[in-house]
C-alpha cells in the first residue's frame, strides 16, 4: 500500500509542477520570447520587397538568385544572376565579370521565402569573399518584386 501512496504522491507533485510551469510560460510578465531573435548584424542586411523596389527605382541593383538552377530556370527576376551554394565555384567563375562590374551597386540576394537560409549564405559570401557592400537579403517573396515592377510599367 505504501508504494501506491508514494507513486500517487509523486504523480500529483509532477502534475502540479507541470501545471505551474505551463501557466508561468503564458502568464508571467517576463516570460521569454518563444521565437528566434535576430541579431542586429543580421537585421542590418535585411530588406523588404517594398524597400528593395524603392532602391531599384533610385539606382541600379544587382539581383542575385540563391535558389537551385531548376527553380531559376522556371522563373526569376529580370536581369538576375544565378549564384547558389551548391554550384558556388562554377557560378562565381561564370559571373565574375558581372560581379566586378557591379561592385559599386547595391546587391539584393533572394530566395523563395523570408526564412530561406540560402540567400543569407550567398549574401555573406559576397560580402566576405568579394568585399561587396551593401549586400542585402530579401525578406519576402521575390514574386512581390515582379508584381511591383509591372505596376511601374
Amino acid at each position: 500500500m505504501k508504494l501506491n501512496t508514494t507513486a500517487s504522491q509523486t504523480i500529483a507533485i509532477v502534475t502540479v509542477s507541470l501545471i505551474a510551469a505551463i501557466l508561468s510560460v503564458f502568464l508571467h510578465p517576463k516570460a521569454p520570447a518563444w521565437y528566434r531573435v535576430v541579431s542586429p548584424e543580421e537585421l542590418r542586411w535585411q530588406i523588404t520587397p517594398e524597400y528593395a523596389d524603392a532602391l531599384a527605382s533610385e539606382q541600379k541593383v544587382l539581383w542575385v538568385d540563391a535558389r537551385s538552377r531548376k527553380k531559376f530556370e522556371e522563373g526569376h527576376l529580370p536581369d538576375a544572376i544565378l549564384l547558389n551554394a551548391a554550384e558556388w565555384g562554377d557560378l562565381m567563375f561564370q559571373n565574375m565579370d558581372r560581379l566586378q562590374k557591379e561592385m559599386d551597386n547595391p546587391v539584393v540576394v533572394y530566395c523563395d521565402t523570408a526564412e530561406c537560409g540560402k540567400s543569407k549564405y550567398v549574401a555573406q559570401q559576397l560580402r566576405e569573399i568579394l568585399g561587396m557592400e551593401p549586400v542585402y537579403v530579401l525578406m519576402g517573396n521575390w514574386r512581390e518584386l515582379v508584381a511591383a515592377e509591372r505596376k511601374h510599367e
